[in-house]
């Protein structure tokens, strides 16, 4: 079986640390700290494993934060082709307050590559977009590379007829959205920075959303967190309503669990909407787990029981 390929440049070693109260301008001693491979594309590369479906992905890495990702990745089962660099991988930490029940995030900006390692990124990419069985691309660009970074690998992808489904926003997902992709996926906060308009309504939200079907996305779904998600077709619109959860830990790395589980569904032969669903539910079990794409799929299975859909 072919595998997905699961295109991000900034991947992550996360710290996952536990607080039973967090008080700011003092000194906290988590009572759990939890370490693993993060960043959208690992993420979502994790999560397809874990749900079946091989994947691999691909970024810069290096240094000895960039070893113990490599690490983390084989003990997933998840094929790594991260492009060496010579800087240590970015260090991103999730601060849980038990008490208050938020989860704050430090993100580190991810270093600067050179140019060598980004030529030989594009290179190898290029190759392996031919054969994977579907080409998901995750989170937006940073600095070192140009707003249509992307659009090289949807072009070689569209030529080998491998479907993508991107998540990004802004200018690098408008410029892919040209090469007619599969699928655009965002948030609605992502939305609304991307068109730059105001996302307040359902009806904004739609109309937005049918703009970038204007652009060129054949399909493209929405996300809100725990409220109300859409996706519009060609056809169709329809609103989704997640599925009520046990408890809420940790909600980072949920829409890559998402994304993970709406591929997943797809290469299975499900339609768009039922994959979306399973998509959902795959990014409802993520925020009652501790650390990002640690998925229980018995959990999936129940929550998907819990996502409605209907017509608009």
């Amino acid at each position: 079986m072919k595998s997905v390929l699961c295109l991000g440049l900034t991947p992550a070693l996360q710290r996952t640390m536990l607080f039973d109260k967090l008080e700011q301008d003092e000194v906290n001693r988590a009572r759990q700290v939890v370490e693993s491979a993060a960043g959208k594309a690992l993420n979502t590369a994790r999560a397809l494993v874990t749900l079946g479906t091989p994947a691999q992905t691909a970024g810069f890495n290096g240094g000895q934060t960039g070893r113990a990702i490599s690490a983390f990745l084989k003990a997933y089962g998840v094929d790594s082709v991260l492009t060496p660099m010579r800087a240590d991988t970015r260090i991103c930490s999730t601060l849980i307050d038990s008490a208050a029940g938020t989860v704050t995030e430090l993100v580190e900006e991810a270093p600067e590559p050179g140019a060598a390692a980004v030529k030989r990124f594009v290179n190898e990419n290029l190759k392996r977009t031919s054969g994977a069985s579907m080409l998901v691309i995750s989170g937006t660009l940073p600095p070192f590379v140009a707003d249509d970074f992307y659009v090289g690998f949807v072009r070689s992808a569209a030529s080998a007829g491998v479907p993508v489904v991107i998540d990004s926003q802004k200018a690098a997902l408008i410029t892919v959205l040209f090469e007619r992709p599969l699928l655009a996926k965002l948030t609605v906060r992502e939305l609304a920075t991307t068109l730059q308009e105001p996302m307040n309504s359902e009806r904004q939200i739609l109309r937005g959303m049918r703009d970038l079907m204007g652009m060129g996305a054949q399909n493209v779904f929405v996300t809100q967190g725990g409220k109300a998600a859409y996706l519009v077709t060609s056809k169709h619109a329809w609103r989704f309503t997640p599925p009520a959860l046990a408890r809420r830990v940790n909600p980072i790395g949920s829409g890559d669990c998402t994304t993970a589980g709406i591929v997943h569904a797809l290469l299975g032969g499900k339609r768009l909407r039922d994959a979306v669903r399973h998509g959902l539910a795959c990014g409802s079990a993520n925020v009652e787990s501790l650390t990002p794409a640690d998925l229980d799929l018995k959990r999936v299975a129940t929550l998907r029981r819990g996502v409605t859909c209907e017509a608009i």
